[in-house]
């Protein structure tokens, strides 16, 4: 088998080291005569790729004692060297030379790259196989016949070392896989040639006691400790004289069926999870029910409800309880199936030496040990199922499991009972530091106690470790504990015990993290990205760069080890210091560029989205200047008006938290084009807090950058939403900052809406004439410039501001202009808003009746369309109407719906409608001609 090779064009090279030195240059052996060339070779093949000083050079070939003249003859040794193996094979750079070949095709270098990929993976099998791999490429005393004393001294002791640890782990790997007798067999053979490693010697003894050669391995003891106290003068170290002790207390202790109690102490202040107490009381100990799996993620407190329980119900298990951490999630390596069946076994009493040499002969052995015994067995924190399986007892016995991961394959195959475990509710949360604080101190700053539970997500560890930290600093108040927390950056810093990784929440998070394949584990930190508190599939696979399916398979990888949550069937959400700690990874194991680019997919994606639910809810904000990107997997698509507005309720925390990310961030067109879009939304949904602050934020980020079209639309998108709050000199700030920035000054839709928000700003200042005259040059503009769109919009200011200059007759063929277009347009919400303005025309003008027909009407179709906020100018309208013609009655019910409308919305007009109500009279009708209240 090739040990080592380098793509030369059509020629490739091998080195080995792992044994006699060879050199093979397209398969073929090539013979260097000389011991300084062979040196020379294996200096730079240790180095493959990567430059080797002249120095370097000079110790591999003459150690210590080199030439006079060293570059000219390391020029002649490497000419040699060329002619032999290729005249591309070494590279002369100014301070050195390079080998022109792939580390992987010196053996050496593969061999300590395996070695290193073994050592790294925390999965038994993959680990095995990588060390069988790298010691096959073993091929005796490493760099003999090379020439070099250096290099032998160097890295002799260095290969050795790492050859006889990996077949060390590779033996224990092998337990329970591989016949005893080819272990001996090996082992035997190892110690003969290192006959001073006491671990060779410890598995020897331990692998003939196992399998039934007591006095051999008792004799094999006895002989290595003779052989160390003539070389060394010392007795065998502690691990050889406990085992020697343990074979000789077997020889002579009669195996008895001995009834384990190992459960670790119980929790003391046990708080909450009366729910998951009750459900574990109802399970029985055998039968069907035999399995029950407790998971959740790190943190919840799955080990302190597993220990509670069995404690509570230790008594119902007449075989006693049986526990062992298999560490599949922490920072140890993962007990092995044979391993623990191993413990297991000896606590009932069977001797070491008698045990099975197989998993499933020990597993076949346990079951038969603890058959009808009503036993306990507690698993905690396991990895998989496959480590789990080969532990189960049998029938009449009870598993209680533990896992971050939901061990799906137990539950469907072996028909486990599952426990899923979720933070505490805010009530066993306050227990929880009321336990440590005190109620006194909890009951003293309420404030304090609800903030500080939602900042540790209401998880039993953060929760504890904070309870811990203020019990420490009892001079602090709560209030002062909670400023530590706000903190993002600092809150899993301060949320640790720097002296005990078990209760370090960071440390916990992160043997979940890397557990996890690369793809996954890239998937998690990207998240950390997402500003939403829950996130759909399609807007984490724009983030990630991933098509659907494959970012369904890495959502539900995250899923299975709770890294996730899935509330429903495409959705997901973090826990909350979940989300800190990929927030942190992505910023410390993400370069920027790859932030950068994670982020952008996600805006188009985003942006393309909003933009086809805004196709229903305001075409009219789609205009030329709105050019988006083509997002990286397609939009959601929206066919139906109320399905736009559930997914926007469901997104609103992610699109408005973009805005602000979008701006920071340097995306500033993103940003603005997101908030304009999601006017519309704001709007109809009455959102005023984040309309003004997402267009706030647009605006200071395209005045920054000197974004004259996104600062336009950002500053008339201000003043909209300043109108709608009936703010109107803010309204007019923000307008003429939109105005100014124009570079043509008219000619565009964007022009036209600002002309007329202006005259919306000047109307609600009670300016009618400046109203008018803005809202009729918005109509001559529109008009001018083709803009069917924005005509009726502007007719419907030109009709309020002649409201207010009593120009009733006017005002109401304004308002009928402007519903004939806007039902020519398809458009019934603004038809149905301009009929409202005819009726407060018509009742100006003193045409009640007709006024009276229009309002019904109008609310009447405002109401088909749920468009609640269109009906409170509409029943102000009729409620003064009823009130001239005597129906004093009707006219409070009017008003009194249309306040509580305001009520229900928050609008500002609740004022306006109170003092409205308060005009009714007891009794009697008011004249005809009675001004307006």
């Amino acid at each position: 088998m090739s040990r080592g090779a380098a793509n030369l064009g059509a020629t490739t090279i091998d080195i080995r080291l792992l044994g006699p030195f060879q050199a093979l240059v397209g398969g073929s052996p090539v013979v260097l005569t000389s011991s300084r060339q062979r040196a020379l070779l294996a200096t730079l093949a240790l180095s493959a790729g990567r430059l080797v000083t002249i120095d370097a050079l000079a110790r591999g070939v003459w150690g210590e004692a080199p030439p006079a003249h060293i570059r000219g003859s390391l020029q002649t040794y490497v000419m040699r060297l060329r002619r032999l193996c290729g005249e591309d094979t070494v590279v002369t750079e100014p301070d050195g030379y390079r080998l022109v070949v792939d580390p992987s095709r010196v053996d050496a270098l593969r061999f300590l790259r395996t070695l290193d990929q073994a050592a790294a993976s925390t999965e038994p099998t993959r680990r095995r196989a990588l060390l069988t791999a790298a010691l096959a490429a073993w091929g005796g005393a490493p760099l003999e016949g090379v020439g070099s004393p250096v290099l032998a001294a160097e890295w002799g002791p260095l290969l050795t070392e790492r050859y006889l640890f990996a077949v060390e782990q590779r033996i224990d790997l092998d337990t329970g896989l591989v016949p005893d007798a080819r272990l001996i067999a090996e082992l035997t053979d190892l110690v003969a040639q290192h006959p001073l490693r006491e671990s060779l010697w410890e598995r020897l003894v331990r692998v003939l006691a196992r399998s039934g050669r007591r006095a051999e391995a008792l004799s094999r003891y006895a002989g290595l400790r003779a052989l160390l106290a003539d070389e060394l003068g010392v007795e065998p170290g502690e691990d050889l004289r406990r085992l020697h002790a343990e074979l000789l207390a077997a020889d002579t202790e009669p195996a008895v069926h001995t009834v384990p109690r190992q459960l670790p102490f119980d929790v003391a202040g046990f708080t909450g999870r009366g729910p998951e107490l009750a459900e574990l009381d109802r399970l029985p100990p055998g039968g069907a029910s035999g399995i029950v799996v407790i998971e959740g993620t790190a943190g919840v407190g799955k080990t302190s409800l597993a220990v509670h329980w069995s404690h509570r119900v230790r008594d119902r298990f007449a075989g006693g309880q049986l526990f062992l951490d298999l560490r599949g999630h922490s920072a140890g390596t993962p007990v092995t199936p044979g391993a623990a069946l191993a413990g297991f076994l000896r606590a009932l009493g069977v001797p070491a030496e008698t045990l099975p040499s197989t998993v499933e002969e020990r597993s076949a052995l346990l079951r038969s040990r603890l058959a009808g015994s009503r036993t306990l067995m507690l698993l905690d924190n396991a990895r998989d199922a496959d480590q789990v399986r080969p532990l189960l007892p049998g029938p009449d016995n009870l598993v209680v499991v533990t896992s971050r991961n939901q061990l799906r394959g137990l539950v469907a195959r072996d028909g486990a009972r599952r426990i899923a475990l979720r933070s505490f509710d805010d009530v066993d949360a306050a227990a929880l530091l009321a336990g440590s604080v005190g109620p006194q101190r909890l009951a003293a700053e309420p404030d304090a106690v609800a903030e500080l539970v939602q900042l540790c997500g209401r998880l039993p560890l953060a929760l504890a470790l904070a309870g811990e930290r203020a019990s420490r600093f009892s001079g602090v108040s709560l209030a002062g504990i909670v400023e530590e927390l706000r903190d993002q950056r600092l809150r899993l810093d301060t949320l640790r015990d720097p002296q005990d990784a078990g209760t370090d929440l960071r440390a916990a998070f992160s043997w979940s993290y890397k557990a996890l394949r690369p793809a996954a584990a890239r998937f998690f930190r990207l998240l950390g990205l997402h500003p939403g508190h829950g996130f759909s599939l399609s807007s984490a696979a724009a983030l990630a760069g991933a098509d659907l399916r494959e970012a369904r398979e890495l959502a539900d990888q995250l899923a299975a080890a709770h890294l996730l949550n899935q509330p429903g069937t495409d959705r997901y959400q973090f826990h909350d210091l979940l989300r800190v700690y990929a927030a942190e990874l992505v910023e410390t194991e993400s370069s920027a560029a790859e932030r950068a680019a994670a982020l952008r997919r996600l805006l188009d994606w985003y942006l393309a989205s909003v933009a086809e639910a805004t196709k229903l809810v305001r075409p009219d904000l789609l205009t030329d200047d709105i050019a988006l990107d083509a997002p990286p997997l397609p939009a959601v698509p929206f066919t139906q008006h109320e399905q736009t507005i559930a997914w926007y309720t469901t997104e609103r925390a992610a699109l408005t938290a973009l805005v602000g990310i979008a701006a920071e961030t340097g995306f500033t067109a993103h940003a603005w084009k997101l908030a304009w879009l999601l006017r519309g939304f704001f709007a109809e949904r009455h959102d005023r807090d984040d309309w003004i602050t997402t267009a706030r934020t647009a605006v200071t980020a395209t005045r920054v950058a000197g974004d004259n079209t996104g600062l336009q639309y950002s500053a008339n998108n201000l003043g909209s939403a300043y109108l709608r709050t009936l703010q109107p000199d803010k309204a007019l700030e923000a307008l003429e900052e939109a105005r100014a920035a124009s570079e043509t000054g008219d000619g565009t839709a964007l022009a036209v809406a600002i002309l007329s928000n202006l005259a919306g700003a000047y109307y609600v200042r009670a300016e009618y004439a400046e109203a008018e005259r803005h809202a009729l040059q918005a109509v001559r503009l529109a008009r001018d410039h083709g803009q069917r769109t924005f005509v009726p919009h502007a007719l419907l200011n030109v009709s309020a501001s002649r409201i207010g200059l009593r120009n009733y007759d006017n005002a109401a063929d304004a308002a009928e202009a402007a519903r004939d277009a806007f039902e020519g347009l398809g458009d019934r919400y603004h038809a149905a808003l301009a009929l409202g303005n005819v009726a407060e025309a018509l009742e100006g003008a003193g045409r009640y009746d007709e006024a009276e027909k229009a309002g019904l009407k109008a609310l009447a179709e405002l109401k088909e369309l749920n468009a609640e906020y269109g009906t409170i100018d509409v029943r102000i309208t009729l409620g003064r109407l009823k009130l001239r013609t005597g129906r004093g009655e009707e006219a409070r019910r009017h008003w009194a719906e249309a306040l509580s409308v305001c009520q229900r919305l928050g609008d500002p007009r609740i004022p306006e409608i109170q003092a409205l109500l308060a005009t009714v009279p007891a009794a009697g009708p008011p004249a005809r001609d009675a001004p307006y209240p």
